[in-house]
């Protein structure tokens, strides 16, 4: 596939989730009714696999996260979601992951490489929508301004810390955190079928935050092991996550990469035959 036709896949596909992201980010305040609790999980994971193939293509390319937008869109009010439309959602992203998984190319012109970024951070935004521990608590209402139409239901053309490259900034603080999950020293555990952190991967995830000053509320530091749970179940097969800093200067921004673990470990990384 040529550059500018991958460029123009990805522009179009931007758009698509850009105008998801608005239009789920309107109605975070809804609820879904019993019936769509499969499709609200099926939207879940098929944009966390849509997030790790845009990583793949980010980190293909040397292109970093771009913050993502907090809110995309202006609160419609209460409501119940419509189990169809949530499933069409689903079906949606589902074929977006596919198409991107079987891209090998990441895009070279800067066009393209923006559209990634601003698909990963609406990505972003999307999973914070589904965590049921992001919503924030019952408060005043919020603004009832109107909201964009339904989005398309499917794209045109579904088409630890200190680890050997760890590197450090601001006189010794550890600039990024690397989390392999082994099986030497396992990050994720299973408990009575739930997936979660263990001990070790909260205890490096602290000590990371420690370094950098960085003081979150239980409910923050819950959102962000949460994050990092997502982050470390989604890497793709031969990458591990690495924990970085976004800025420089206070206030601080975590956002999560993936590299590849053979560069990690001072190996050649396999040639394709």
């Amino acid at each position: 596939m040529s550059q500018d036709s991958l460029t123009a896949k990805l522009a179009k596909a931007n758009g698509n989730v850009e105008k998801l992201c608005e239009f789920l980010s309107a109605r975070r305040e809804w609820v879904s009714p019993p019936e769509a609790s499969a499709s609200y999980s099926e939207l879940n994971a098929a944009a966390s696999a849509v997030g790790a193939q845009l990583r793949r293509l980010m980190e293909q390319c040397g292109a970093e996260p771009v913050e993502p937008p907090n809110p995309p869109a202006a609160s419609v009010g209460a409501g119940t979601h419509d189990s169809a439309r949530l499933q069409r959602f689903a079906v949606f992203l589902q074929d977006l992951a596919t198409w991107f998984a079987a891209q090998t190319d990441a895009p070279t012109d800067t066009e393209g490489v923006e559209a990634l970024q601003t698909m990963d951070a609406h990505i972003v935004c999307l999973l914070d929508l589904f965590d049921p521990e992001s919503k924030p608590p019952a408060g005043p209402e919020q603004s009832t301004d109107p909201s964009p139409g339904d989005p398309p239901t499917g794209p045109s053309d579904p088409s630890v810390s200190g680890g050997p490259n760890a590197s450090v900034d601001l006189e010794g603080v550890p600039k990024q955190l690397v989390l392999d999950d082994t099986d030497e020293k396992p990050l994720v555990q299973e408990f009575r079928g739930i997936s979660e952190l263990t001990p070790l991967c909260e205890k490096l995830a602290d000590d990371y935050l420690d370094a950098w000053k960085i003081e979150l509320s239980y409910y923050n530091r819950k959102k962000f092991l949460e994050r990092l749970l997502r982050w470390i179940s989604s890497a793709p097969e031969g990458q591990v996550l690495v924990i970085k800093m976004k800025t420089a200067e206070e206030p601080y921004t975590p956002y999560p990469s993936y590299v590849s673990r053979d560069v990690l470990e001072g190996r050649e990384p396999p040639q394709d035959p």
